[in-house]
């Protein structure tokens, strides 16, 4: 509890610089050694977006480093990976502190940082947490990490992000769960943000007069609730903002929804080279092909 409220103390302070000129003014290219820009983190919105890292060697929700090397080699831009504080409040890429971290780790309960990251892991996958996932996230600038993070403290989370690794924050899109947080999240200086509606007791007229006053990046629905209606009263009240759908790995619902304005999907399975449909101008200007 002490070391929450000294990093929560320390969070305030730096939250508020950033507020006033730090995190919300940085450019979202990076100058390297020999003065060349690195690339820049990708705009527009695509088809697929890697669910939990995308599936490796066949198993889901790893959010691991190899399954980060897969989607990226299959030419994800767009990856959504899980969040979760570990007990001594570190942040480390883990679906959930029951079932998912005994099959991650062989270990039960919520670990401390350093045991959840030198566990023998499920697969021989290697585990992640933020530091990890900044140092890869250094090397791929052309990528853009979808958060979904699992606990209540998400703009807790989001600003510990933004004040260690403000030169990242253009490789970031938060998701958020209430109303509520969007103002906040705002206020870090994450310009593109996701209304995710599956931690949401919203219903449809609250969700598109949400939709309507705030510039969301996108809304994510759940396949239980997703409907036509919906989905075009999120277009006709902000044609800019895409609608998803999570978790999808059935080609036939994509094809049903698409044409009735799904925007895209996330999934663990399918992958951008090899999808049989046309990707987005802003997919194949970054160079990927089916």
């Amino acid at each position: 509890m002490k070391l929450r409220v000294l990093t929560l103390i320390s969070l305030i302070f730096v939250i508020g610089t950033l507020f006033l000129g730090g995190c919300v003014g940085f450019s979202d290219e990076t100058v390297v050694e020999d003065g060349e820009t690195a690339a820049s983190p990708p705009t527009g919105h695509p088809t697929l977006i890697a669910h939990a890292g995308g599936a490796v060697y066949g198993y889901r929700y790893t959010n691991s480093l190899e399954a980060l090397d897969s989607a990226y080699a299959n030419g994800f831009r767009f990856i959504e990976l899980d969040m979760s504080l570990s007990s001594d409040d570190g942040i480390v890429l883990v679906h959930d502190w029951e079932a998912m971290v005994t099959r991650m780790t062989y270990k039960e309960g919520q670990l401390t940082k350093e045991e959840f990251l030198s566990s023998e892991a499920f697969a021989g996958v290697t585990l992640m947490d933020i530091d990890r996932l900044a140092d890869w996230l250094t090397d791929h600038r052309d990528v853009i990490i979808i958060t979904d993070i699992k606990d209540e403290d998400n703009v807790y989370v989001l600003g510990r992000i933004c004040a260690d690794y403000p030169d990242l924050r253009g490789n970031f899109i938060p998701q958020i769960y209430q109303r509520e947080q969007y103002d906040a999240v705002r206020a870090l200086g994450f310009e593109r943000i996701i209304f995710t509606l599956y931690r949401t007791a919203a219903n449809a007229e609250g969700i598109t007069s949400f939709a309507a006053e705030k510039d969301l990046w996108a809304v994510t629905i759940p396949q239980e609730i997703l409907s036509e209606e919906l989905i075009n009263a999120v277009h006709y009240v902000s044609p800019t903002t895409a609608v998803y759908c999570n978790t999808i790995n059935d080609l036939s619902f994509y094809e049903q929804w698409s044409v009735l304005g799904l925007s895209g999907i996330y999934t663990d399975y399918f992958i951008p080279d090899k999808w049989p449909y046309a990707l987005t101008v802003e997919e194949a200007e970054a160079g990927i092909s089916n």
